[in-house]
């Protein structure tokens, strides 16, 4: 139980540090690797921040072609922001995928799937309106469950 106290009070300070940055908006682009097809993915985010701890995410992602199929995605996703000082964030990540697979074969068919995320990111605020970050989540998906790693830039207001 006292575990449980202490990391509660060590949230809500951390919290406090980044109280200012509520409807912090940030949009930029992401790059990076999907293992349902062994493929580079390329992406653009939009995130809004509700409160000092939630922010929203939602972004689009394209898969490029590898062993006979690629995919759009669309996310959309929750950060629950923990401060570790004043340019930096760690954040776990939930959210909803929808997944549009197209397949190369002699077929050429579509295979569309929701499903879930969830995974965690860390963030570097460089400049005032500069944000890189970095990001590992497993999209929870029939027949097409994968883990994606991301690096993305994005450019604060």
């Amino acid at each position: 139980m006292n575990k449980i106290i202490i990391l509660i009070t060590a949230l809500l300070i951390s919290s406090t540090c980044a109280m200012a940055q509520k409807g912090e908006k940030t949009v930029g682009v992401l790059a990076g690797y999907t293992t349902e097809n062994q493929s580079a993915l390329a992406g653009l985010f939009f995130q809004y921040r509700c409160s000092s701890l939630l922010r929203l995410s939602p972004d689009c992602q394209f898969v490029i072609k590898n062993n006979d199929h690629s995919a759009f995605l669309f996310n959309g996703n929750a950060h629950f922001l923990i401060g570790t000082s004043d340019k930096t964030n760690i954040y776990p990540i939930v959210g909803i995928t929808y997944q549009n697979w197209k397949y190369y074969n002699n077929r050429g068919e579509n295979q569309n799937r929701f499903g879930g995320n969830f995974g965690a990111g860390f963030e570097i605020i460089a400049t005032p309106t500069l944000k890189i970050s970095v990001e590992a989540k497993y999209s929870l998906v029939k027949n097409f469950s994968s883990g994606n790693f991301m690096a993305s830039i994005g450019y604060l207001f």
